[in-house]
């Protein structure tokens, strides 16, 4: 921990101001951006400083709430699980944890409906997306952050708003658009473990009905996420705490798992498209944003 005293915080939240008084520039004329940073540390410095209890009722509830949607769609639930988690735990414990929890919902969830998996489909994706992992690990050390990802968000806002604003073509994407767009998931899941949207993207225009639509994507997930588990487990991530919370996230999640199926089988073909739709959206607006 960096600093052991909540107090410290507090007492030193002005601390930008009275430079500002005092020497007549702000932090941010000498460190650009350096505020906003500063102001983020200490939100995510007092939420790790919460008492244990609170932040593992607030971490089973972001469990509960981001798996209702996983086990519904197939997808969404590390989009919606990983931002409080990392306040709580940190961004290391936080990614081990989720992804495990992630890999359970996906490997029951593709069980379940195995009858709906297209192998061919499946395999077609998978062999993409891992090239693309290899070339995302390779450009994450070369290539600038920022350039990528306002890009990738733009591109899945695009795609959301397309899909909801017009009426879908019955035909899958040609292979010119389909295998860039593949590559392109792999490559952003490689630098950021977040290609998902980009994915759907694919999916929306091959899978016509919910249930092959959840059966493949949460079959994708099942596979690639074992390989960041294992690179979670090569870390050493898999200890004490680890299995702490991964067993107490067991407990809102088969909640979770039962509800999203339910929900699943309520909603029409029609409403569900509309919710991809929508996540979709949300994903590419908060990788903008």
């Amino acid at each position: 921990m960096l600093f052991e005293k909540r107090g410290f915080f507090r007492e030193n939240r002005g601390y930008n101001g009275a430079i500002k008084r005092n020497a007549g520039v702000s932090t941010d004329e000498v460190f650009p951006g350096m505020t906003e940073i500063l102001r983020n540390v200490v939100i995510y410095m007092d939420l790790m400083m919460l008492p244990e209890f609170v932040k593992l009722a607030l971490f089973m509830l972001a469990v509960f709430i981001s798996n209702i949607v996983q086990a519904l769609t197939g997808f969404a639930g590390v989009m919606l699980s990983i931002p409080p988690t990392i306040l709580l735990y940190g961004p290391d414990m936080a990614k081990a944890v989720i992804n495990a929890i992630c890999w359970l919902v996906c490997a029951l969830l593709m069980y379940q409906n195995r009858q709906y998996i297209n192998p061919k489909e499946l395999l077609r994706i998978v062999v993409f997306m891992l090239v693309g992992m290899a070339i995302g690990i390779h450009l994450y050390n070369v290539v600038n952050p920022q350039i990528l990802v306002p890009l990738y968000g733009a591109i899945i806002v695009g795609a959301a708003l397309k899909s909801l604003i017009f009426k879908q073509s019955a035909s899958a994407l040609p292979n010119w658009i389909a295998i860039p767009v593949l590559l392109g998931a792999g490559v952003i899941h490689g630098m950021f473990a977040s290609g998902g949207a980009l994915l759907v993207v694919y999916l929306v225009a091959t899978f016509r009905d919910k249930d092959s639509f959840r059966a493949n994507v949460a079959s994708v997930w099942t596979i690639l996420n074992l390989v960041l588990m294992f690179n979670d487990y090569e870390k050493g991530l898999y200890n004490t705490e680890f299995f702490e919370l991964l067993g107490l996230g067991v407990i809102p999640l088969v909640i979770a798992i039962y509800l999203g199926n339910k929900i699943h089988d309520m909603i029409n073909q029609k409403m569900f498209n509309r919710v991809t739709y929508c996540l979709l959206l949300a994903a590419g607006s908060m990788i903008l944003i």
